[in-house]
């Protein structure tokens, strides 16, 4: 850091102290030797153009669709923190196909059935129970339940309730098919 971004390690330095008295680093880092201004679980995932990002220590799973926001210094990456989970993606379309699936009935009452609300209610780990297919863009099920999820994220900026409810119960009827549920009614 200190070669290939200085004004950054510069501005970090002043820190120092503080930086080595966390706890996280004390814990994580400390005894590797690793940077005083090293991070727990920030990686290159972090900076994706397109995130799914969820709150942990929750009662339920929402999920929502980040990307990038425009400031006067220009568009910025987001960078959720450390109190949310998170599925990093290469498009935004796969971004979409996620998020419907995590924020569908059928995936919520699943997670909710193994997982009890509170401190690991959201952690990323619960999203490896529910096995969910590589989003796949020649995949026609795919490629829909992503466009219903872009659809509702503008309905709710639109803040358009009854539009909502309609295009949920179309997410909860594609996963359903998706993972084959309709089969077991």
């Amino acid at each position: 850091m200190k070669s290939k971004w200085p004004r950054t390690f510069g501005y970090l330095l002043a820190f120092k102290n503080e930086l080595l008295s966390r706890a996280a680093y004390k814990k994580y880092h400390a005894e590797a030797g690793n940077p005083f201004y090293s991070q727990y679980n920030i990686a290159n995932y972090t900076f994706e153009r397109y995130k799914v990002v969820w709150k942990r220590m929750a009662s339920d799973v929402v999920g929502s669709v980040i990307s990038q926001w425009k400031t006067s210094f220009g568009w910025k990456t987001i960078i959720p923190t450390d109190t949310t989970s998170l599925f990093a993606t290469e498009s935004k379309s796969e971004a979409h196909y996620l998020c419907a699936i995590v924020n569908s009935d059928p995936a919520r009452r699943f997670i909710s059935s193994y997982s009890s609300s509170g401190r690991g209610f959201g952690t990323p780990s619960v999203m490896e129970h529910v096995k969910i297919a590589k989003f796949d863009k020649g995949n026609e099920q795919h490629r829909r339940l992503s466009e219903l999820s872009k659809e509702l994220h503008r309905l709710r900026v639109e803040n358009r309730e009854e539009e909502i409810k309609t295009k949920e119960a179309e997410v909860d009827e594609e996963v359903r098919k998706l993972f084959r549920l309709d089969k077991l009614r």
